[in-house]
């Protein structure tokens, strides 16, 4: 007869690693919907680069703040929209379009 009784196992690194590929998924989720977003508003919804890095950076927040991502979440979106203001500004200037 086998000494395994049904319950018993330790499943504490079972769980760690379950919530390291969830919050890998989410990251990886919101990392790649951003720029979806983004020139989905600019492409899609004829609006220019400005409203629509405002409107995916609230919604960015929002999301960050529905799913509990905390403020690493946040200073990574309000840091990659810095970023994409000035590649986008820059890119409108070399354009003529500034």
């Amino acid at each position: 007869m086998s000494s395994y009784q049904r319950g018993s196992q330790d499943i504490s690194h079972h769980q760690d690693t379950y919530k390291l590929v969830m919050d890998i998924t989410v990251w990886s989720c919101g990392l790649l919907g951003a720029p979806i977003l983004f020139f989905s508003l600019i492409f899609g919804g004829n609006i220019g680069w400005f409203p629509a890095l405002v409107s995916t950076l609230i919604v960015a927040i929002v999301a960050g703040m529905v799913l509990k991502r905390g403020g690493a979440w946040h200073a990574t979106m309000i840091g990659l929209a810095i970023f994409t203001g000035i590649i986008s500004l820059a890119i409108s200037f070399i354009a003529g379009l500034g």
